[in-house]
């Protein structure tokens, strides 16, 4: 277990630590949720010891900053070249050829642009940014593990997201679910709302992938998380302007 961990952070984040390669990556993402957490956690940190955290404005913009940092902004490429690819190409193959081109196109620069400024907009007006972080960092690493457990891989040839496409067992799902779990409750009916409006936004984007591309890669697994990211600092904002009618 110790092994898969080390993996889960190995790949998720810019920071080293040993890990066996006999540890698969379907493997460790029993723990993604909990190294989202830990990112969290550590943005939240470091904000505070920067003192940011008495300037909204800043304190927002390091918190949408932070975690892109420590994560090699990994699923922001992912973001770009979904963007790139669904509203450029016309077909499964052009849309998987456009999505692994390193040059990124102007739906993907728009793309980057706007989701960042939306979750920097959205999180200057949540009371509690820290624990909105934190929901959105576990919540969106795991909407990749249940997107891998149910979807098969879509690319042509070797990829990322062939690792981990139906290769998720049960196992893995229910422990990534477990950890979440134990964070919605404990944010009781915000916590709760979230994650019951997130799985109906789950389901869509699961259906959207099969549709159109027949499954998942890595570049739709790094979209669908940030994307997880941006709605759930939404649905907070929802609450929190339902609650002030």
């Amino acid at each position: 277990m110790i092994s898969n961990f080390l993996q889960a952070v190995s790949f998720l984040t810019i920071f080293p630590v040993p890990v066996h390669k006999e540890s698969g990556l379907e493997k460790a993402m029993f723990f993604f949720p909990l190294v989202g957490f830990l990112l969290g956690v550590l943005s939240i940190g470091l904000a505070h010891f920067l003192s940011l955290d008495v300037f909204v404005n800043l304190h927002a913009l390091a918190l949408v900053t932070f975690p892109i940092l420590f994560t090699r902004a990994l699923h922001l490429d992912g973001f770009a070249d979904f963007c790139d690819g669904f509203f450029c190409g016309k077909g499964k193959e052009e849309i998987l050829r456009i999505m692994k081109d390193s040059r990124i196109g102007v739906f993907g620069a728009a793309g980057v642009f706007l989701l960042i400024f939306w979750k920097w907009q959205l999180l200057t007006s949540i009371p509690g940014r820290g624990v909105a972080l934190l929901l959105a960092l576990t919540a969106s690493r795991w909407s990749s593990v249940v997107l891998a457990y149910f979807l098969p891989y879509a690319g042509i040839g070797p990829g990322l997201g062939e690792a981990v496409a139906k290769k998720v067992t049960l196992k893995e799902l229910a422990g990534a679910t477990a950890f979440l779990s134990v964070l919605v409750l404990f944010l009781k009916g915000p916590g709760v709302i979230c994650f019951l409006a997130l799985l109906p936004f789950l389901a869509g984007a699961g259906f959207l992938f099969k549709k159109k591309m027949g499954g998942i890669t890595g570049d739709l697994l790094g979209a669908a998380t940030e994307a997880t990211e941006l709605f759930i600092f939404f649905a907070l904002f929802m609450i929190k302007t339902a609650t002030r009618l």
